[in-house]
C-alpha cells in the first residue's frame, strides 16, 4: 500500500513544518511520502504522479478557508482520474464538519479529531479489507447518511515518536518572522481545557487538555536549534501556557538555547502565575503571547463561556505583560448575540484604551461566526442562521471568508456594523502597524502613523480610504494573515 500524506496550500508565504500531517507519518508502518503545497512549486504534479500507483491512499489535512478551497476540486479530479484511489480527510474542517466533507465525491473517509491511533487502524482495516466504518475515530457517507465508529480518546503526542524531521528539506521551513531568521514551529500538547462556545477546539477535544512533559518540549527545541539551527520557535498549541510549573520548567530549561518563542493562552490563567514565572517566561525568549480578549462588553464575555474571564483582566494583563517586556497580542471576537451594536461599541473602546497603555499590543479582529456548541449557537439558529451541508456550498463566495471570520453570515449583523469595525481596523492597523508584518519598510510605518495620526485621535474611522489604497498598495498584511 502507497501512502500519499497532502498538505494543501494554506496561504501566501506560509512556511509552517506541516505538523498535522508529521505526526501522522511518524506512526505510519507502511511507505509514506509527503507532498507540501505550501512550499512545493511543482506539488500537484508530484501528487498526481504518488496518487498513481495501484491501491495508493491519499491523506490530505485540510482547514477551513483556503486549504479547503484547494482540496475540495484536486481531490475531485484525483478520484475522477484515479477511481481506485482512496481519499481520506482529516483536520479541523473534517472534525468539525464531517457531514459535508464525507457526503462529496472527492472524498471517502474523514477521520474525526487525532490521527495517531486511527490512521494506522484505519490503513489495516483498508488492506484486509474489513469494515473501515466500524475503526473509532471514522466517518463515512453510506445510504445517504453519515456512518461514525465509536469516538476515539485524545491521546498525548509525546507518547510517540519525534516528527520525522529527517524527511523533510528543513532549509524550506526556516522562516523569517519578527521572532527571528529561522523560525520553526512545534505543538506540545494536545487540546485546551476550557469550553468556549464559539471555539471549534472544543468540538475537537472536548474539554481534554493532555501536555507533553517539559523535559520532553525542552528536548524537542535543543533538536531543532542544535540540528536545524532555530533561533525561534512558535508553539502552535491551543494552549501552551495552561499549567504554570510546566511554563517555568520549559522557560528555564530553553533559556540557555537562546532563541525567541511565541504561544497561546489564557489571560485569567496567566494572570494568577507569579512574579518569578514572568521573569522565566521574560528571560527564556518569550516574545508575544496571543490572547482571546474577545470582547469589551462583559455580557458578551458571560455568554462565550469564558469560564470568568473579564474586561478588567484583560485591562490588568496588558499592563502586566508590559512590565515584563513581553508582547500581548488579544483576539477580539465580535457582533455576538444579544446586543451586537453595544459588543462593537464597548470592544473598539477597549482596543483605544490598551493601546493608549501598552502602545506595542498586537490587536485582531474577528467577526462572531458561530460552530455548532450549545449556546450562542443555539440564538444564531433562533434567528433563522443555518451551516452549508455540502462542500460546493462552503466554497460558494458567500461562505468562502467565514471560517476565517472575516465574512459573517449571521442574520443580526448588519453591513453598517461590518463596515464600523473594519473602518476601526483600517485606521488601527495604520496607526499601529503589526510587528508581524516584515514587509513594510520604516519609512513606510512612518508614513502610515503620519497620515493616521488624526482621525486615530479624534475618533475619526468613518471611511479611511487613503490609508486603504495605501496598505493595498503596499501589500499590508493584518496580524492575523502571518500564518501563526
Amino acid at each position: 500500500m502507497n501512502v500519499v500524506l497532502f498538505n494543501p496550500r494554506a496561504q501566501k508565504a506560509h512556511r509552517r513544518l506541516p505538523l498535522s500531517l508529521l505526526m501522522i507519518a511518524r506512526v505510519l508502518s507502511q511507505p509514506w511520502d509527503l507532498v507540501d503545497g505550501n512550499v512545493e512549486p511543482d506539488a500537484e504534479a508530484r501528487l498526481f504522479a504518488l496518487c498513481a500507483a495501484p491501491g495508493a491512499v491519499l491523506l490530505v489535512t485540510v482547514m477551513p478557508g483556503p486549504q479547503l478551497g484547494v482540496a475540495t476540486p484536486l481531490c475531485r479530479r484525483l478520484k475522477a482520474r484515479y477511481p481506485g484511489l482512496t481519499v481520506v480527510w482529516g483536520g479541523y474542517f473534517a472534525t468539525v464538519y464531517p457531514d459535508a466533507a464525507a457526503r462529496d465525491s472527492g472524498v471517502d473517509i474523514v477521520v474525526i479529531g487525532q490521527g495517531e491511533r486511527t490512521l494506522p487502524e484505519l490503513l489495516d482495516a483498508l488492506g484486509s479489507g474489513a469494515d473501515v466504518a466500524a475503526v473509532p475515530g471514522v466517518a463515512v457517507w453510506r445510504d445517504g447518511a453519515l456512518v461514525k465508529g465509536p469516538a476515539r480518546p485524545t491521546v498525548r503526542p509525546s507518547d510517540f515518536p519525534d516528527p520525522p524531521y529527517e524527511r523533510l528539506d528543513m532549509e524550506r521551513y526556516a522562516a523569517r518572522t519578527f521572532l527571528g531568521k529561522r523560525t520553526f514551529n512545534h505543538h506540545a500538547s494536545a487540546g485546551c481545557p476550557y469550553f468556549c462556545n464559539f471555539c471549534a477546539v472544543v468540538n475537537m477535544f472536548e474539554g481534554k487538555w493532555i501536555p507533553d512533559p517539559a523535559d520532553h518540549v525542552v528536548r524537542i527545541v535543543r533538536r531543532l536549534a542544535t540540528e536545524h539551527r532555530a533561533d525561534a520557535i512558535e508553539f502552535h498549541d491551543n494552549n501552551f501556557f495552561a499549567w504554570e510549573k510546566r511554563v517555568a520548567e520549559v522557560s528555564r530549561g530553553i533559556a540557555p538555547l537562546g532563541v525567541s518563542w511565541w504561544g497561546e493562552g489564557r489571560i485569567d490563567t496567566m494572570l494568577g502565575f507569579c512574579g518569578a514565572t514572568w521573569e522565566a517566561m521574560a528571560r527564556s525568549g518569550l516574545r508575544m503571547v496571543f490572547f482571546g480578549a474577545e470582547s469589551g462588553d462583559q455580557d458578551a464575555i458571560d455568554g462565550m463561556d469564558k469560564g470568568g474571564l473579564t474586561v478588567a483582566d484583560t485591562r490588568a494583563l496588558n499592563r502586566l505583560a508590559r512590565r515584563h517586556g513581553i508582547r500581548p497580542e488579544f483576539s477580539f471576537v465580535l457582533a455576538n448575540p444579544g446586543d451586537p451594536e453595544r459588543d462593537v461599541e464597548r470592544s473598539l473602546a477597549l482596543v483605544k484604551d490598551l493601546k493608549r497603555d501598552n502602545p506595542d499590543c498586537e490587536i485582531i479582529l474577528y467577526l462572531y461566526t458561530p460552530v455548532p456548541l450549545p449556546g450562542m449557537y443555539d440564538e444564531a439558529k433562533k434567528q433563522g442562521f443555518s451551516l452549508p451541508d455540502t462542500l460546493d456550498a462552503w466554497l460558494s463566495p458567500e461562505w468562502s471568508g467565514y471560517d476565517r471570520r472575516r465574512n459573517p453570515r449571521t442574520p443580526w449583523i448588519t453591513g453598517a456594523l461590518v463596515d464600523t469595525v473594519y473602518d476601526f481596523e483600517t485606521v488601527l492597523h495604520a496607526r499601529y502597524p503589526t510587528v508581524s508584518d516584515l514587509g513594510l519598510h520604516p519609512w513606510q510605518r512612518r508614513a502610515l502613523r503620519v497620515l493616521s495620526e488624526l482621525r486615530w485621535r479624534n475618533g475619526w474611522f468613518r471611511a479611511p480610504y487613503e490609508l486603504r489604497l495605501l496598505q493595498k498598495a503596499w501589500r499590508y498584511r493584518r496580524p492575523e494573515e502571518m500564518g501563526f
